[in-house]
């Protein structure tokens, strides 16, 4: 079980990358949140193809010397078709007292932004701002308010690291400053440039974000860089009002790089809820997790774009870790990690009787809709079935489609209609397909039965118990939250929604959500590749010391995992970068796989040969196929010298020792150990086999059928 197994993995790995995982999306830069915002981005799909997405901002600046500034920033979308800055012709802005006397050529252009920007040496009136460009024929429009003019106070450079002037000699260097006194929330951004005024790196504003550790590969060596911090009042570039900045700080690279050694800390007990502990103290053995820490620090392939790792063991907090410019308050896109949070949202909604049951029928819930092509496969679509994602509705929203279901749903002027108006592709509870607009549905649903947006209701019947108060969660232009998608957590408050699915749906002894919904959710409803999907949520296993483990998980775009192993206490989030980014789900289950669960499992007893009577082993004997995608894996079971082995045309043999009965034991090299169960008909004859394994990059269980 080698080559064949190989070649299965790798094209299961690819279907399941680009199977539908998460939402879509484009970045403008290397930050971790790049600029505008997805939901911003989503909101100029909405907009004519002959008119001009833009995003607009004002924001009054307090410059390193005191003086005061009114900058204006205005982005022009992704979705522009044209060249740039040449092909806008012309740009205006209009204050709350008529037009400011500005004309495109006062502009400035930061052509990885797309940002047309001005600095001009004044304090902003407050008000209303409406900024316009025109290309040809087409025009675009973007508003900001301005609501309150504060003078933010500037960072000390004397508190900062490196210092004005300092050469960085390691690889992943780390950079810290002091905070700032301010009577209102303040957050904070790293930006770094070259002497040729070129941005190459710059991070989101976080709140209260006192230090980052940068990725190791965004300096060259013998170079010249320049840093500062920013200040400011919100943490989105259109949203907030005021801002400060130090003046542009120097720092040189040296000729060669060290590499900077790994440290464990207990992570840092807040008053967020969390208690935290040691590795050691809660039974994880530290040596294999500072190796995978390690790897990341060096920006190592395998683990490159890793943003954050947490493991909760025994309730705890043993391990909190960031990299790439993000930290602990980064409120971080959950992708379709929110997806999981619909379930328990949905959940709760039927604990409580505001909707009946997942029997019921989705067209209920929308008397005043007129579906098109209606039948009866239609109204037979329930609750149940968008859960699944097995509605039957010809959704065309994955990556074999170039996601023009979501595309297409989003440019609608009525998304419910859109998506019940949808052909259906055949009868619901048939199969598996991933479709955004199916959790979308979900959303309205709570948001129809409850009577109060989706996001409120969270807010009230979830996050509250969670003690999860900082989080962003946008609404359609209908005013419906986005159900698939798009929510922004902090990765504690990730790891605490995983941490109440592994008690039952408790949290501190409450009861949030029912442990009959949290069994019933997480269960296999329906095959999904090679997984099981429950109720929005993925479910597998592995296998590790010889022993088979459980798990299921929220898995979102990028790299966003929330992972629950409950026979091993054990809940591991992961986040990462969002985009451009191939190769993440490998990462993230090699990581898994080979280092935390490893670190977390105590040694497995001796393994135990059983004897199996020579009849019954050769009921065995015969050849098994394994079919996916148009592909067929075969595996040959032999008798030889009353030993059962396998093996495929092209690849070693390797015994199989009995456990039991039916179930075996082996080990390749290049799979590791595995699992095999074999099963029978009601006519007792040998049907299939179970393969059960720990691969690089999945939780997968393959079932191989006996040919007749």
């Amino acid at each position: 079980m080698r080559r064949q197994m190989q070649r299965y993995f790798f094209s299961s790995f690819l279907v399941l990358l680009f199977i539908g995982i998460g939402t879509w999306g484009c970045t403008v830069s290397q930050a971790p949140d790049a600029e505008p915002s997805t939901t911003n981005n989503a909101n100029a799909l909405t907009i004519k193809k002959e008119n001009i997405p833009v995003y607009g901002a004002i924001t009054h600046v307090r410059e390193p010397d005191n003086r005061a500034s009114t900058v204006i920033d205005i982005v022009i979308g992704n979705e522009f078709v044209g060249t740039l800055p040449d092909d806008i012709e012309t740009i205006t802005v209009t204050g709350p007292n008529g037009n400011l006397s500005l004309k495109k050529g006062d502009f400035g252009y930061y052509p990885q932004f797309r940002d047309f920007w001005i600095s001009i040496p004044a304090v902003p009136e407050t008000g209303i701002y409406t900024f316009t460009v025109t290309s040809g024929k087409r025009i675009g429009s973007a508003t900001d308010t301005l609501s309150i003019i504060k003078s933010l106070p500037i960072p000390d450079i004397r508190t900062f690291s490196p210092v004005d002037g300092e050469t960085i000699t390691t690889k992943s260097p780390h950079f810290s400053w002091k905070a700032v006194d301010a009577d209102v929330p303040l957050y904070y951004r790293v930006d770094i440039k070259d002497v040729k005024d070129k941005y190459i790196y710059r991070t989101s504003y976080v709140k209260d974000m006192l230090s980052v550790r940068l990725p190791p590969d965004i300096f060259e060596v013998c170079k010249t860089y320049l840093w500062r911090v920013r200040v400011a009042d919100g943490e989105n570039w259109i949203e907030l009002n005021n801002r400060s900045h130090n003046q542009w700080q120097k720092i040189t690279v040296a000729q060669t790089l060290r590499e900077r050694e790994y440290t464990y800390r207990i992570p840092v007990e807040l008053d967020d809820g969390w208690q935290t502990s040691s590795l050691k103290e809660e039974g994880v053995t530290t040596e294999r997790i500072n190796e995978l820490m390690q790897i990341i620090f060096d920006g190592k392939d395998q683990v490159k774009n890793v943003h954050g790792v947490l493991l909760v063991k025994n309730g705890k907090l043993v391990l909190e870790e960031y990299y790439y410019g993000t930290y602990r308050n980064h409120l971080h896109r959950i992708q379709s990690d929110t997806k999981s949070v619909i379930s328990i949202l949905m959940g709760i909604a039927v604990d409580e009787g505001i909707i009946k049951n997942v029997d019921q029928p989705v067209l209920d819930f929308f008397p005043e809709i007129s579906p098109a092509k209606l039948n009866a496969d239609k109204r037979a679509i329930t609750i149940e079935h968008l859960l699944m994602m097995a509605p039957g509705l010809q959704c065309r929203d994955s990556f074999r489609y170039g996601w023009r279901g979501i595309l297409e749903m989003r440019q609608s002027e009525d998304w419910i209609q859109f998506m019940l108006d949808l052909p259906m592709a055949e009868a619901p509870g048939t199969r598996f397909e991933y479709c955004n607009g199916a959790s979308f549905l979900l959303s309205a649903i709570i948001q129809k039965a409850t009577g109060i947006k989706t996001l409120e209701f969270a807010e009230e019947h979830l996050f509250s118990h969670l003690e999860i108060t900082d989080f962003r969660w946008p609404a359609n232009p209908q005013g419906i939250t986005i159900g698939w998608g798009e929510m922004r957590l902090k990765p504690r408050d990730m790891a605490k929604i995983g941490y109440m699915m592994l008690k039952g749906g408790s949290y501190k002894s409450k009861q949030i959500v029912s442990r009959n919904w949290v069994n019933e959710s997480t269960r296999g409803h329906i095959k999904a590749g090679r997984y099981q999907y429950g109720y929005q949520w993925w479910r597998g296993k592995t296998i590790a010391n010889n022993q088979i483990i459980d798990a299921f998980w929220a898995w979102g775009h990028g790299g966003q995992f929330i992972f629950v192993m409950p026979e091993l206490d054990l809940v591991v989030v992961f986040t990462a970068k969002h985009w451009e980014n191939p190769g993440y789900s490998e990462r993230a289950f090699n990581m898994l796989n080979r280092y935390i669960i490893p670190a977390v499992i105590s040694p497995g007893a001796p393994r135990k040969v059983a004897k199996v009577d020579l009849k019954i082993l050769e009921t065995y004997v015969g050849t098994y196929t394994f079919k996916h995608n148009g592909n067929t894996e075969t595996v040959n079971i032999i008798l030889k010298d009353k030993k059962l082995y396998g093996h495929s045309n092209d690849e070693d043999i390797v015994e199989l020792y009995p456990e039991t009965e039916n179930q075996f034991f082996g080990t390749s090299k290049d799979i590791g150990g595995f699992k095999l169960k074999f099963a029978k008909n009601k006519k007792g004859e040998i049907t299939n086999f179970l393969l059960d394994f720990a691969p690089q990059f999945a939780l997968m269980s393959i079932p191989f059928d006996k040919n007749k």
